[in-house]
């Protein structure tokens, strides 16, 4: 089936590597608006839609610049849980966006000094105790991974039908993520190295029969 509909690439655009919105009750979240860029008048042809923005959650700025942190509530297995958990996941997806280079790095090789600085900014937001650092470092890890997934999905899906559309970064991260950055973390995806080992990571995955997350 063909692929690479505005539709899709929307979808693709909209995502924000999150669980979803995470609106404390009472909060208002701003949103920034991506211009229009207009296609080529071919209705055949994909293009960037104008979609939702990346949520500023002004509402965590205000409380943090007040001097206030936002409680986190722990279950019996020392997992986060409730609207506290949801938003400092939040949290974490944006500021490892921000921070954290795509390109030629695994997380391993993420500095210790850049999981220490992830660590303060949560810590300046969120009541949380010294013992939650190593689960914060474990979950942005995962939210750092499900971004560049998020991505690839995106360069693979659009590479045959639109290879025009990942020429520059998706609308929703075309601030914070530098062109040059974007043209060599497509390439690296593009390569033959990559594609051999995706499709090891496929094959892995197909032999699973249960898919299982846990928090």
């Amino acid at each position: 089936m063909e692929r690479g509909g505005d539709d899709e690439w929307s979808a693709w655009l909209d995502y924000d590597g999150d669980d979803g919105p995470s609106v404390l009750e009472g909060s208002s979240v701003d949103h920034e608006q991506p211009s229009m860029e207009e296609g080529n008048g071919d209705p055949e042809q994909p293009t960037q839609k104008d979609t939702r923005g990346r949520s500023k959650r002004n509402d965590i700025t205000k409380m943090v610049s007040e001097g206030k942190k936002l409680e986190v509530e722990y279950n019996n297995y020392g997992q986060h849980w409730g609207k506290g958990a949801m938003t400092k996941l939040t949290r974490i997806g944006a500021w490892v966006r921000t921070n954290i280079p795509l390109r030629d790095i695994t997380w391993p090789r993420v500095s210790q000094d850049l999981k220490n600085q992830l660590w303060e900014h949560i810590k300046a937001a969120f009541d949380v105790p010294d013992t939650d650092k190593k689960l914060t470092i474990s979950k942005s890890r995962d939210r750092w991974k499900d971004w560049k997934n998020t991505l690839t999905e995106g360069i693979f899906t659009f590479k045959d039908v639109a290879l025009q559309l990942l020429e520059k970064p998706p609308k929703l991260y075309e601030k914070i993520i530098d062109l040059q950055e974007w043209r060599e973390f497509v390439a690296s995806r593009l390569s033959p190295e990559f594609e051999v080992k995706r499709k090891k990571a496929q094959k892995s995955r197909s032999c699973n029969v249960y898919s299982h997350r846990t928090g």
